[in-house]
């Protein structure tokens, strides 16, 4: 990566850096200077390294030769260094013995691991000895940890070195521009993974996303505000917590809840006429909000939309359906990266019904289950109940995920055999597993639990005309007719979403995959589509997520 490619990604990140770089900027805008060359006493480039054990929270720092200061390993850029960060490990095993082998770099951006987490302009005197002019140093610098301790220093450039307690560091006015920049580097953030991970587009794509507004969504939110310029959010209306949906209100997050799943369905106009303002649009969807409607969106909005990613299993099976011509839809509903999810999912699920069940002083562990849907979520729910000492029955169409389930030790049989006999029934399909007349074959007085929303999971178009509906409790609805009675959970929306639908972060790893996927969008927006297919990331990239996830989650050995 060239100079001028790294200070752009890096001002992006660093706007308020603008004015210290300003001579740094106005040089790289002279193509007749060589800004590598040490000979250039206008201002050359440098890089150094800042290194801190990932035991003991030290800092490495060596007592400059000729300067006789306490600095970071570092020096000038040789003909045989292919980038900054080349230098920097050059000068570090050089100086201090540790090869690349011995650190961990702690990146700024996952995707471009050259760009530093600081550049300092900083003026070099006159040297008489060396016979150089006063000139400025363009430091660029790089953090890593490392878990050796031994050092072996250079006497040519150092006299010692010290492991350095962060705090005496921290308290150093010539170090008090990095200090902050390492905290927040070494502080597990959510959105600092997004950023990594967004491509460094910013601005220059517009987003509109259907998204949850619960506590495992905030951080994906805010990252979407962050990243890109985010025409707004839809919320999901049976799950939305309603102290989040105030707060991100009042930071000025635009929450666009006129529209709906009808209205867009019914009304497709209005949301087209907000989207004509923007370019570049990408639309994130979760179970198909804009797949009804998606060849008028695309018909009028033209080449300013650049397609559509689909979260969910549900909304997959839905653009499989109405797939638009030459339109781009990215689906990670089978992703790898889900995977982790959706177990969680099945058994946070499991675990929330459990809880409503007790409340009512019932126990799920002396009730026969049913599992209608097998597939990563009613697999997870079939986790959680099988370490409950429960064996339930599963019904799947898909003879494939059939067979899984019977190697998984569970009681495969027809729907019907299931309905009839089952008293508690977790519906993990997202197309309408029970419709009227399936209603009519449930056990009596059994509980109808969804994974998703309801009017994915159920066709409840009838049931009013046939059943009368009384509220038992606040998540519990009870449908009875003529001796004939059952209980439907949480009004038959996501039954997790009672708790907070927690995941833990794990959550993460499917986020930034969409993050990840309206980055490709718009690096793609002048390829020319092949076909009509609903596309998927590639492995390369779910791995250049995980690996992203992985160096945030690390950073929790690391406290400062």
């Amino acid at each position: 990566m060239q100079i001028t490619e790294l200070y752009e990604k890096y001002i992006t990140i660093h706007p308020d850096d603008t004015v210290s770089l300003g001579l740094l900027a106005e040089q790289l805008d002279q193509s007749d200077q060589d800004i590598t060359s040490r000979k250039n006493f206008v201002g050359h480039i440098t890089a150094s390294a800042f290194v801190i054990n990932k035991h003991t929270q030290k800092i490495l720092l060596l007592q400059h030769k000729s300067l006789g200061k306490l600095l970071q390993p570092g020096g000038h850029i040789e003909k045989s260094d292919s980038s900054p960060i080349e230098t920097a490990l050059r000068e570090l095993e050089e100086e201090t013995g540790l090869k690349v082998e011995d650190l961990a770099l702690q990146p700024v951006l996952n995707r471009y691991p050259d760009v530093p987490f600081h550049i300092d302009s900083h003026y070099i005197p006159e040297n008489s000895r060396k016979k150089e002019p006063g000139h400025y140093h363009h430091d660029l610098r790089y953090l890593y940890i490392t878990e050796k301790s031994d050092i072996i220093i250079d006497p040519n450039e150092s006299n010692n070195f010290k492991w350095i307690d962060w705090e005496i560091f921290a308290d150093d006015p010539h170090f008090m521009p990095v200090v902050d920049r390492i905290e927040e580097l070494l502080e597990p953030n959510p959105r600092d993974f997004f950023k990594s991970i967004a491509d460094n587009h910013s601005k220059e794509i517009s987003v509109i996303a259907i998204s949850h507004i619960i506590p495992s969504s905030e951080s994906y939110i805010l990252g979407l505000q962050e990243n890109f310029n985010l025409i707004g959010v839809i919320p999901k209306p049976n799950s939305i917590n309603k102290k989040m949906l105030t707060s991100l209100k009042e930071i000025g997050l635009p929450i666009l809840d006129q529209f709906t799943r009808e209205s867009i369905s019914k009304n497709p106009k209005e949301l087209t006429d907000l989207l004509a303002k923007y370019d570049n649009i990408c639309m994130v969807d979760i179970g198909g909000y804009f797949c009804e409607s998606i060849n008028f969106i695309k018909k009028r909005l033209g080449k300013k939309l650049l397609g559509v990613i689909e979260d969910t299993e549900n909304g997959h099976q839905k653009y499989e359906k109405n797939l638009p011509e030459n339109l781009r839809v990215i689906s990670v509903a089978r992703s790898p990266l889900k995977s982790f999810e959706d177990q969680l999912v099945g058994n946070g699920v499991a675990h929330a019904a459990e809880t409503v069940l007790r409340n009512l002083n019932t126990l799920i562990t002396y009730k026969s289950c049913g599992i209608i849907g097998y597939g990563k979520i009613g697999r997870g729910i079939f986790q959680y109940l099988q370490q409950r000492g429960i064996q339930p029955y599963i019904c799947d169409i898909d003879p494939m995920r059939a067979v899984q389930a019977s190697c998984d030790g569970a009681k495969v049989v027809p729907i019907e055999h299931l309905l009839k006999n089952s008293d508690v029934i977790f519906c993990a399909t997202g197309s309408h597993a029970i419709d009227i007349l399936k209603f009519r074959h449930l056990k009596r007085g059994s509980f109808l639990v969804s994974v998703t929303s309801s009017d994915d999971e159920f066709d409840l178009r009838f049931i009013d005309n046939e059943y009368t509906k009384d509220k038992i409790t606040d998540n519990i609805t009870r449908y009875s007719k003529r001796g004939h009675y059952f209980h439907l959970m949480n009004d038959g929306n996501a039954i997790n979403f009672l708790y907070s639908a927690a995941v833990d972060r794990y959550i993460f790893l499917v986020q930034g995959e969409l993050v990840v996927s309206i980055a490709r969008l718009f690096s793609e927006r002048k390829d020319k589509l092949k076909g009509k297919k609903l596309l998927s990331n590639t492995q390369a990239s779910q791995r250049s997520i995980a690996d992203a996830w992985l160096n945030y989650i690390l950073k929790d050995n690391v406290v400062l």
